[in-house]
């Protein structure tokens, strides 16, 4: 009785952030509450980055964890980001916009299936410190940028165009084969944890006292390193 539960833990864990991107999505509609649906796709995106790990650590991944997760993906961070910006950007554009849109789910679908390709051959990993393209999560990151620029009252809704163009760009992003930092970057030894917990105090307290500027800065770090990468690898291949 008591292993069906354990067995399904991760996977409700996966639901659970499956319901936090379709309730942000309808929080999305009503313009005043786009504040929520940010912070509830943060969390879906935390989730997502423990599922896994719990399926681990607890010994019980299997291929229904494992496409639980790729859907969950999609729809967190490919259909509900794409319709937000949408309906927050976009729809004005009618056909343009609804065009960069779909744009944006074919990137995220493609690379989604590409991702899981390269894993099973073993040519992607999540214990590599950099992954082929952007990712999902990272693309869903890098898309509200306008929004939140919007929200900080730095660009207005005149610009629909250029969030079209930039969403676009963002799609090909995905599908790229240009390195990108993965999480793994964060990984601390014994030796650094006395001054790492100290600093991820003052992360969490920035994200409560200023959310969207602490969401500017890591935007701001994950381009950084991605350029960084990016530039080093051209240079390899200079030399090679």
């Amino acid at each position: 009785m008591i292993k069906p539960l354990i067995n399904f833990i991760p996977n409700a864990v996966t639901l659970t952030s499956m319901c936090l991107g379709l309730t942000a999505l309808r929080l999305s509609y009503i313009r005043e509450d786009i504040y929520y649906s940010l912070v509830l796709l943060l969390i879906a995106a935390i989730l997502d980055g423990v599922d896994g790990k719990i399926a681990r650590k607890l010994k019980v991944e299997s291929p229904t964890g494992a496409q639980l997760d790729s859907l969950a993906d999609f729809l967190n961070f490919c259909v509900t980001p794409a319709l937000m910006a949408y309906e927050w950007h976009l729809k004005e554009l009618y056909f343009f916009g609804w065009l960069a849109t779909l744009l944006f789910l074919v990137g995220g679908a493609y690379r989604l299936a590409r991702f899981n390709v390269m894993y099973s051959k073993g040519i992607e990993n999540i214990s590599s410190n950099y992954f082929i393209g952007v990712p999902t999560p990272a693309g869903a990151v890098l898309l509200f940028l306008p929004i939140v620029l919007e929200l900080k009252d730095y660009i207005d809704t005149t610009s629909s165009i250029y969030t079209s163009l930039y969403m676009t760009f963002l799609s090909f992003l995905m599908i790229s084969h240009i390195k990108t930092p993965s999480n793994r970057l964060l990984f601390i030894t014994r030796r650094y944890i006395p001054i790492a917990i100290p600093l991820l105090g003052c992360v969490i307290a920035g994200f409560f006292y200023a959310p969207l500027d602490m969401y500017l800065g890591g935007v701001a770090i994950y381009l950084t390193v991605t350029f960084y990468l990016f530039c080093k690898d051209d240079l390899y291949r200079k030399k090679s």
